[in-house]
């Protein structure tokens, strides 16, 4: 029987799923959970650094294992989609108490970010690793997975935009003085978006496409991918683009409001990376494709615009024509990361599909949730180590040392320059050929033509 053609509607409801609530709520953490923890709930800056490294090395376990446990799920709804079904509303109230603000004591504030903090990164797993197999579950056919990542990336650009460019004026309308009243609603309003749309994935994917393996045991089905040509690298590629992405995010309100000391302008400076990088998918990803027709290729010439804009920015300093152009062009070409990636995490399952035969979507998407984790984690730590390092004030915006000026810019720019040489050389070592290509279209034109 020939395989239906991927429905508009299943293409929909997946973009929904994985980039608008969802998207919502990871921006609004990425963006204002360091700033909310270090200026309105009153938590050392040090203590913050020390929370995310110690959420990142547990995510080192939890999300490998997540994506075996999702590869290895039994259920009439098939492996990933039952994680639509019961993850999104209890993700949902967890985090909204990571941005409760009780009035419980410094040592009591620490543990209580410790423990929902950890809470969220594992919810998180448990839908991102899923939905991020889901993807080869639901078609075999390059082009169709292009679509569902092409849509679900430009929703989720989209929904960083507002999160990112308007969370503080809503934070400030549904808050008022109440600063933590403010951040819980909106992000509860996120996770009911989440929670819906997820439901109604759900409803509306079917896994067709899932071949069922001789199970390993947990650790050597790991341990196995490992093996595979070329991993190491694309995990490189995948972590420092994610570093580089999350700092860029993280560290710019406090470069405006510390190093400029204009914080009127963080929500345009914010609109200016969110708008501008939203092109980064629209016109970038589609351009660079036709122009360079190899996902590697694309890639690096990406990272070349991102190095050059940072470097003009820290030279030039201060101008505001400079600051503001050069940042919304390197984030049109860091946000075009995102989409990059998600074509490496499908071709390196295809990968290790033809080299032994073995369906390993969870697990991959699993590596690639895990370094987007741990450079989410890594970045906090870069921002919240070098506050504490240098002596930042919370809330002293003019009277910063300039040792916490200088850290924050070196934070913002610098960092991102060298995560993007590092993705550029690993790239070089993409497994990926013309020959693997071929050979993975002449695996799937068999299943089709034996399927007629």
């Amino acid at each position: 029987m020939k395989r239906e053609k991927l429905k508009l509607s299943t293409i929909l409801s997946y973009a929904l799923a994985t980039g608008s609530g969802y998207q919502i709520m990871g921006s609004l953490v990425g963006a204002y959970l360091m700033i909310f923890l270090t200026d309105t709930f009153g938590v050392p800056a040090g203590a913050v650094g020390v929370i995310t490294v110690v959420a990142s090395v547990w995510d080192a376990i939890n999300d490998p294992m997540m994506g075996t446990i999702a590869d290895r799920t039994k259920s009439r709804w098939g492996k990933y989609r039952p994680y639509f079904l019961f993850i999104p509303a209890i993700l949902t109230v967890v985090v909204v108490l990571l941005f409760a603000s009780p009035n419980i004591g410094t040592h009591g504030k620490i543990i209580w970010t410790a423990v929902f903090y950890i809470l969220y990164g594992m919810l998180r797993t448990a839908i991102e690793i899923p939905s991020g197999a889901l993807i080869n579950a639901v078609t075999d056919e390059p082009s169709e997975r292009s679509k569902m990542i092409n849509a679900y990336t430009m929703v989720m650009g989209i929904c960083t935009t507002i999160a990112t460019s308007f969370g503080l004026s809503l934070v400030s309308l549904f808050g008022g003085d109440n600063t933590a009243k403010g951040y819980m609603i909106v992000v509860g309003l996120a996770g009911v978006i989440m929670t819906i749309t997820c439901w109604m994935c759900f409803s509306t994917t079917k896994e067709t496409c899932v071949q069922h393996n001789e199970q390993k045991p947990l650790l050597e089905e790991i341990k196995s991918l490992f093996h595979v040509k070329g991993l190491l690298s694309v995990i490189a590629v995948w972590l420092a683009a994610y570093t580089a992405y999350n700092i860029m995010m993280s560290s710019s309100v406090y470069y405006i409001m510390y190093c400029l000391c204009r914080p009127d302008l963080i929500s345009m400076y914010m609109l200016d990376v969110s708008l501008v990088g939203l092109l980064g998918i629209v016109i970038i990803v589609p351009l660079f494709m036709r122009l360079f027709h190899k996902t590697q290729k694309a890639f690096a010439i990406s990272q070349v615009a991102v190095i050059i804009c940072d470097i003009l920015i820290v030279i030039f300093h201060g101008n505001m024509a400079v600051l503001f152009i050069c940042s919304g062009v390197a984030s049109m070409f860091a946000t075009a990361s995102m989409p990059f990636s998600a074509m490496m995490m499908t071709e390196m399952t295809d990968l290790v599909l033809i080299d032994s035969g073995r369906v390993v979507n969870g697990t991959m998407a699993a590596l690639k949730g895990f370094s987007n984790k741990a450079g989410i984690a890594i970045s906090s730590a870069v921002v919240s180590f070098t506050l504490a390092a240098t002596g930042y004030i919370a809330n002293a915006i003019g009277q910063e040392p300039q040792a916490v000026i200088t850290g924050i810019t070196v934070a913002r720019f610098v960092v991102p320059v060298i995560c993007g040489i590092v993705i550029i050389l690993a790239l070089v070592k993409y497994p990926i050929t013309d020959e693997i290509r071929q050979k993975v279209r002449a695996v799937y034109e068999k299943q089709h033509t034996e399927n007629k």
